[in-house]
């Protein structure tokens, strides 16, 4: 209980840190990214993996959205089809050029230019690493734009929709 009680005091100061703080609209210098200790089964490089993946994947959807896509991460970094780390799971395919996250394979630099979005993105990341029992996707390890034609995603089951994407498993 003392666990939960102190993940929950945690979360509350990032977001009590985050209603204070002001951002420059337009201000696309790099941002530093600072965060509260997370689950002691991540690490630092585990969470700027993940957080990179969510601002470039998930910056424009809402907070469950972003949680939705990291979901999706951990559970293909603990699924023996997909790399075992997170940050082997974003970068899979890489190597290949077949990036199973897009914009590793478009050619530009992974910069969080939009402050905004980083600070909405790091939350999602804070608690996602706090709390990954909390799959709001149910298991997915696949997902699309809401707006894509499933194509073969349509034999995999559906688990849920979320922040402009479908999820499956």
């Amino acid at each position: 209980m003392r666990q939960i009680t102190t993940r929950l005091a945690a979360l509350a100061a990032i977001l009590a840190v985050s209603a204070c703080t002001t951002m420059a609209p337009g201000d696309g210098s790099d941002a530093e990214v600072t965060r509260l200790s997370t689950s002691s089964t991540y690490s630092d490089q585990d969470f700027q993996c993940l957080l990179e993946a969510i601002y470039h994947e998930a910056a424009a959807d809402s907070i469950d959205g972003q949680r939705a896509v990291a979901n999706v991460i951990l559970n293909r970094a603990e699924d023996p089809r997909f790399p075992n780390s997170v940050c082997g799971v974003v970068a899979d395919g890489q190597a290949q050029g077949r990036c199973q996250f897009s914009y590793r394979c478009d050619g530009r630099p992974e910069v969080f230019a939009d402050k905004v979005k980083l600070q909405t993105a790091t939350q999602a990341t804070t608690v996602v690493l706090a709390n990954p029992e909390e799959d709001v996707t149910n298991g997915a390890l696949f997902f699309h734009a809401g707006w894509m034609k499933p194509g073969w995603f349509a034999s995999l089951r559906r688990t849920v929709a979320l922040g402009g994407n479908i999820f499956y498993r």
